[in-house]
């Protein structure tokens, strides 16, 4: 069984939007690594992405991102559309300060692992929904060092 951190599991929790991917790096040895895995229009204007964070090569974060194109600045969208980064070092690298509103939490103790649900939201608007699947065993040290 692998050991993790209650306080990096709350660091991960209580993280300012777009600085989770920081908060691991800073316990990770900065071996930490964000892919979007695929993106899809489910409906017009209306996208899915699919993004994993790893730690040494496990996955410790796996997300899905909901959005509509006809709510996002078009420079917000043309980022997206590149799939290269993630939604908050793109808010961040556009200085917009967004806030989280959580809309669900759940620990499961026998998969090991906590969901969360929440939206993003910059000027009282829902610009993302996310739904965030945190691996408690990948995030012990074991794996990552």
């Amino acid at each position: 069984m692998n050991v993790f951190s209650e306080d990096l599991l709350n660091n991960i929790l209580d993280a300012p939007v777009g600085k989770v991917v920081s908060v691991l790096r800073n316990t990770h040895d900065g071996n930490i690594k964000l892919e979007v895995i695929e993106q899809n229009t489910i409906l017009p204007n209306q996208f899915v992405r699919k993004v994993s964070i790893t730690a040494g090569g496990f996955p410790v974060i796996k997300a899905i991102v909901k959005f509509d194109s006809t709510i996002l600045p078009e420079v917000i969208m043309a980022e997206l559309l590149k799939k290269k980064q993630g939604v908050g070092d793109i808010l961040n690298a556009n200085n917009i300060k967004a806030t989280r509103n959580i809309i669900s939490l759940n620990r499961n103790h026998d998969e090991n692992k906590v969901t969360r649900e929440y939206e993003i939201i910059y000027n009282g608007i829902v610009w993302f929904t996310i739904i965030e699947e945190i691996r408690l065993d990948n995030l012990g040290s074991n794996n990552n060092s």
